[in-house]
């Protein structure tokens, strides 16, 4: 029997293929299937091609190879489609260390749902490269082991990109940006994790945004390196972030977070940066051309870039407080200054949990139980605020249930 590795339905198609496929595409977009079911028929040059042929037609593309883990090796280019890739949480898109794997040009809208994006490269954009007009949408996936000549380990944005329940981790960029660089676009991030990622010779070990604008919300940034300044975050674009916890970043300049020289202002809420690393500002550094405001939020465990001392949580002009922070030193904000921030405070926090959680849970006895204001309706899991006389400062509202699955035997 001849295999067949694309199969296209329309709205006129016959009624038996419908059923067969169970998907009924909007109307003028085709649905193209990848695979005979097995995974062997997704490993193949043919697949490979008719995966590209695909996503420059536009349309939805699934997947049937079976239910083992398919790595495919593609390169692909979206000009002016709307393209929805659907991995199902079994297919990883590999460029082989060689080769980027999307590029969006024109008006080009993509959408990724439940893939791996690995092994891409690319001077701009190991795994992605987004143009002023093109959008992109990244749910539930991840990227690993991109790379980029010079900027933007795993994505270069100049569009409009969102991203969803996803992870970015151990990209590389050999100037800045180790997992995504933003230049004039727009991005929102939630529900995330950024972590072991680096900017070798330049800055944003994390993410870095120059102008545009960025929302990082409910997301860990953590364990990134910047050989200069902002080991998780360098920012010089207008920013909220909100329910984020930055964790163990390493910089020479600002360790979790570089606030750069355009003017930009930064929102921080209910965010907690512990333990990050730096010579100069373990937390935040600020540049005098921009305005942080910081709200509910606990800076504390700053440490020198060897991890040997302890650094000053923040340098730079003072930041702006909205009050009710906790901060274990002295140096982020004027004090005496806004009523009801807790200057030199040990905020008591739990040791780092990795996932799902990913964040410090603070103890029974914290001082940021219950000392919130005003605060988002929930914390960085999802989970409501407050729970109690009123909101936990920091990422993290202490006391919520954890519900386990139910395991029948």
């Amino acid at each position: 029997m001849t295999k067949r590795f694309i199969f296209i339905i329309t709205a006129l198609s016959v009624t038996f293929l419908a059923v067969m496929w169970q998907v009924a595409p909007a109307y003028g977009s085709p649905l193209v299937v990848i695979g005979d079911g097995t995974a062997v028929s997704c490993q193949t040059e043919a697949a490979a091609n008719a995966f590209s042929d695909a996503v420059a037609a536009g349309g939805t593309i699934d997947f049937d190879c079976g239910s083992e883990l398919v790595v495919m090796n593609v390169n692909t280019n979206v000009t002016d489609q709307q393209v929805t890739v659907n991995g199902n949480g079994r297919i990883v898109l590999s460029g082989e260390g060689l080769r980027q794997i999307f590029l969006l040009t024109g008006s080009a809208n993509l959408t990724l749902n439940d893939l791996t994006l690995q092994d891409g490269s690319a001077g701009q954009g190991g795994a992605i490269a987004i143009e002023p007009q093109a959008s992109a949408t990244i749910n539930r996936s991840f990227f690993t082991s991109n790379e980029a000549a010079t900027v933007g380990g795993a994505i270069y944005n100049q569009g409009t990109l969102t991203i969803n329940q996803s992870t970015l981790g151990s990209n590389v960029a050999f100037s800045h940006g180790g997992a995504l660089y933003n230049s004039g676009g727009t991005v929102d991030i939630y529900d995330s994790y950024i972590i072991s990622n680096q900017a070798e010779n330049g800055d944003g070990g994390g993410l870095l945004t120059y102008e545009g604008a960025m929302t990082l919300e409910r997301t860990a940034v953590r364990s990134n390196i910047s050989a200069n300044h902002g080991g998780g975050l360098s920012a010089s674009t207008d920013m909220q972030i909100i329910n984020v916890t930055f964790s163990n970043n390493h910089a020479l300049l600002g360790g979790a977070l570089y606030s750069g020289q355009s003017g930009q202002t930064i929102n921080i809420v209910n965010s907690t940066f512990n333990e990050n690393q730096a010579d100069t500002a373990g937390a935040i550094y600020r540049h005098s051309a921009s305005t942080v405001v910081v709200k509910n939020s606990i800076l504390t465990g700053s440490l020198n870039t060897n991890g040997s001392s302890p650094s000053l949580n923040c340098d730079g002009p003072s930041l702006v407080s909205l009050g009710h922070n906790i901060i274990s030193d002295n140096s982020c904000f004027p004090n005496p200054g806004t009523v009801d921030d807790l200057f030199g405070t040990d905020p008591l926090l739990g040791p780092w949990l990795a996932s799902p959680i990913r964040a410090y849970i603070p103890n029974a006895n914290s001082p940021a139980v219950d000392y919130g204001l005003d605060c988002p309706a929930v914390d960085q899991r999802g989970y409501p605020r407050p729970l109690g006389a009123a909101c936990d400062v920091g990422s993290i509202e202490r006391g919520q249930l954890l519900y386990l699955p139910l395991i029948v035997r």
